[in-house]
Order: structure tokens, then sequence, then C-alpha cells
């Protein structure tokens, strides 16, 4: 998933203005079925790379991107597992059948997909694009 942020105060003001900044984030998810719940698909968070592109105008895009890996903490657990033998229960079953991030599946085609959020987030349409540069 690619989101683009930009400053609340650019979306106000033209470019003369204030010149515009860009930072993308490329989230990494991995989804599973919720039983008993068709529309509704599980998600667990993976890693997210922050990218600065443009700041002030300026393209900063070489700049070196702020990486976080989310599965560091079970990998850990499961490498301690061996040796704790209450903690393997833990690691036993299906990983996503809890999972607190989800989202329901309103609308999908071959070009958009609109979601629902659980709480307190949002509606969002994904559109299928070929390429993801500004």
């Amino acid at each position: 998933n690619i989101i683009d942020f930009i400053p609340r105060a650019q979306t106000f003001f033209p470019t003369s203005i204030i010149p515009p900044s860009l930072l993308r984030a490329e989230v990494t998810t991995r989804a599973s079925p919720r039983k008993n719940m068709p529309n509704r698909v599980g998600l667990i968070f993976e890693s997210v790379k922050l990218q600065p592109i443009e700041f002030l105008g300026q393209k900063v895009d070489n700049l070196p991107a702020l990486n976080v890996d989310f599965t560091w903490p079970r990998s850990l657990v499961e490498q301690v597992a061996q040796y704790v033998p209450a903690l393997e229960s833990m690691m036993d079953g299906d990983e996503n059948a809890d999972a607190l991030g989800y989202f329901e599946v309103d609308y999908l085609d071959e070009e958009l997909l609109i979601i629902r959020q659980n709480a307190p987030g949002g509606v969002f349409a994904l559109v299928k694009v070929d390429s993801c540069e500004p």
C-alpha cells in the first residue's frame, strides 16, 4: 500500500505561497479471512517505509528512508519459545484470528476496491494504478 502525505496547510494555500511537500509511506500488510464474516478481512501490519519525496518544492528523494519492521517481536518470541515451553502455546493456532486491524469490503472489481475500516477508521476508495510516481 502506498500512502502519500502532504502537510495540511498545503491544502489551504496555492503553491506560490507554500511550496509543496510530500512524504510517501509504503505499508506492508498481510491479510487473512475472518471466520463466519465473508466481507471482513483481518490485517497484520508487517512494516512501513517512510520516504521523503519533496520538501518545500525541492526534490529530497535522495534522503534515506526510515524503515520500521513490525514483525521482529513475533520472530523474537518464536526464537525464545523453543527454550520456554509456556510460550509455545502462545504460538499455536491462527495468529490472524484475533488481529485488531480489519476492514470490511463494501465493493470490489478489477479497478476499484472500497473498504470500511474498523473504528476510528473511515471509508477508503482504492484505485488500481500502474505506477506510484507523483
